[in-house]
């Protein structure tokens, strides 16, 4: 709310920071997805724009032009048709701040309104979530407030604006946004739509928590991404089910794990079946996610490349829908499974191979190793920051740092495992998910990604969780679950066989109604109508009625023929002439241009009524 004590405000600046906080609210929602140094380069940009519009420096356009080209020849250095969107975005991004720095004119502003409309809609293409709505609406009431400010100045030609009328076209700004809304929701629910994307283009992949190879030691620490990657339709079950299998990783060379084989198929599982709908965001790569452990997946053109590992021809670039079935309470079962899951790489030591052999000295058997190790591991710390580095990453995760995330956990495990000759592998995929009770699905996030290891015992496979102590995500806020429900439902899952329902349900209802259900709603509708009119038209000529009344009483009567200007030249008393005549001026000025009777408005004219009865009884002026 504006101070009481600003009378008035400077329009260019009111412009300014309003186009300034648009491109700001659009750029929130791809800073995710672009490298550091284009966000840098462009708040660094923006810095600068503001330097220059307080002192007052416009850049030339050519040099402004120059700097654009040259941000789309950066952008695209390098890339490729399948990556072709990302450098787009980086381009769009860096030439939407850059226009701060020339003079700004109504045409300026209105590439900047354009150019942060595109950048928002470039959002779209990384994530649709219900914060894409509120930017919208954001943008869309600010455009509108800046549009009818530049139009003002336009108009009037004024570099201030007062008070009243700041808050007047704030009012219509508002106004325009409601009237809006209608019109969106026809245009959405009606506007024809198909299932297959308008521009089939590659999108590079950007932050996510799964990757079909494992690299240990890259990085010193993880930063937790919580984008949505999927939304699985189910009924609740215990968290401690709750593994969602990708992949599985048979070959470790000392610092990555790789799919290295596709073995043969000779296992046989129990349990009991369970139905769900996923439907998963673009992760750009070929693996989908299931409940541990599937059965099957329905979905054309997949391939099976691994018990319970399903794979699509290409990579998954936009969302998907699928139903599948998992195996509840499972047992895997397998006869004999591949040497390559007793594979060690050359450079595990014998330091790592003697600490093992401390750890399970004295085991009776395969479980009593297993539960040795875990007790070893628990002793070790969850954690992403600070994360072992080097040529040997396992070896300075178990003697050096003893803190590390799944990756460290599982490999640590699956090599202790081996060396002591069970069988076993890494499982990829994620672990857990909150569930939102308005909507009955689960919420996977990317910061959900997991890594666990399955050991084959006695002709069994089972699960194996080492890092699985650390507390998991099942909950969120309730207003988020509320939100994302309405967004995804209302929103997001809105597709052609929708709206061929909602066209269906709009046919013609078979409902009968007695007349007099009707008729008595349109009788009140009409009275109050008829009310709401009398009651205006009292209002707009009551002090009229005063007027004349006063003026009848002392003898000054109006013909029916006589206009009012006309009739007051009659009156022979020129202070009640005058007088009489600065009732009507005012009068006329609100009645013939519509404006409405305001409260000071009535007490000015009453007050000149009353005045003109003072002057009527001091003098006792007649009628000529």
């Amino acid at each position: 709310m504006l101070l009481p004590f600003i009378k008035s405000l400077k329009t260019d600046n009111i412009i300014y920071f309003l186009s300034f906080f648009i491109v700001i609210v659009a750029f929130s929602g791809i800073i995710s997805y672009i490298p550091i140094t284009i966000t840098v380069t462009f708040i660094m940009i923006l810095l600068l724009s503001l330097f220059f519009h307080i002192r007052n420096i416009h850049i030339n356009q050519w040099i402004i032009n120059v700097l654009s080209l040259f941000f789309i020849v950066y952008s695209f250095l390098g890339f490729s048709i399948e990556d072709i969107v990302l450098p787009s975005v980086e381009a769009l991004t860096l030439i939407s701040a850059i226009r701060f720095w020339g003079k700004k004119t109504w045409r300026e502003y209105f590439q900047i309104y354009l150019l942060a409309m595109l950048l928002l809609g470039a959002s779209a293409l990384f994530s649709i979530s219900w914060f894409f709505l509120v930017r919208l609406v954001f943008i869309f009431m600010l455009t509108v407030f800046s549009i009818l400010l530049i139009t003002y100045v336009k108009e009037t030609s004024q570099l201030l604006i007062e008070k009243r009328n700041f808050l007047e076209l704030l009012k219509y700004s508002l106004l325009i946004s409601i009237l809006s809304i209608p019109l969106s929701i026809l245009f959405f629910l009606f506007l024809p739509r198909t299932p297959y994307p308008l521009f089939d283009i590659g999108l590079a992949k950007s932050k996510t928590g799964f990757s079909s190879i494992v690299s240990l030691g890259t990085v010193s620490s993880i930063e937790e991404d919580r984008t949505v990657v999927m939304r699985v339709s189910m009924n609740k079950i215990n968290e401690n089910q709750l593994y969602w299998r990708m992949i599985t990783f048979d070959t470790f060379s000392g610092r990555q794990w790789i799919k290295d084989k596709h073995l043969d198929f000779n296992t046989f599982i129990t349990g009991q079946k369970i139905r769900y709908t996923i439907v998963f965001e673009p992760s750009y790569e070929n693996y989908l996610p299931v409940l541990d452990f599937p059965a099957t997946v329905y979905l054309k053109g997949i391939s099976i490349e691994h018990p319970g590992i399903f794979k699509t021809e290409s990579s998954i670039e936009r969302q998907l829908k699928y139903t599948a079935e998992s195996y509840m309470n499972f047992i895997l079962y397998e006869a004999e499974p591949s040497k390559i899951y007793l594979q060690i790489p050359q450079i595990i030591s014998e330091k790592f191979k003697t600490l093992t052999d401390e750890i399970t000295k004295n085991s009776k058997d395969e479980r009593e190793i297993i539960e040795k190790i875990l007790i070893f591991l628990s002793n070790y710390e969850y954690s992403l920051k600070t994360l072992p580095k080097g040529n040997n990453p396992v070896e300075d995760f178990i003697f050096n740092t003893k803190k590390g995330n799944c990756e460290y956990f599982a490999t640590s495990m699956a090599l202790m495992l081996r060396l002591k000759g069970i069988p076993s592998r890494v499982v990829g995929g994620f672990r857990g998910g909150s569930y939102n009770n308005f909507g009955g699905y689960y919420i996977v996030r990317a910061s959900d990604a997991h890594l666990w290891v399955e050991a084959w015992i006695k002709g069994q496979w089972i699960r194996l969780d080492p890092s699985g102590s650390r507390p998991i995500r099942v909950s969120e806020p309730i207003i988020f679950n509320f939100l994302d429900y309405l967004w995804n439902n209302v929103v997001v899952n809105y597709d052609f066989k929708a709206q061929l329902r909602l066209t269906k349900a709009l046919k013609k209802p078979d409902i009968k109604l007695d007349k007099i259900y009707l008729i008595i709603p349109l009788a009140f509708l009409f009275l109050f109508l008829i009310f709401k009119g009398l009651k205006f038209y009292h209002r707009k000529n009551e002090p009229l009625n005063r007027f004349l009344s006063i003026l009848k009483k002392a003898g000054i009567e109006r013909k029916d023929n006589l206009g009012l200007e006309e009739f007051i030249m009659t009156i022979d008393n020129d202070a009640l002439r005058e007088k009489s005549l600065r009732f009507v001026e005012i009068y006329y000025n609100i009645y013939f241009k519509d404006k409405k009777f305001k409260k000071s408005d009535l007490k000015s004219l009453n007050k000149i009524s009353g005045e003109i009865d003072e002057i009527i009884k001091s003098t006792r002026s007649y009628h000529r």
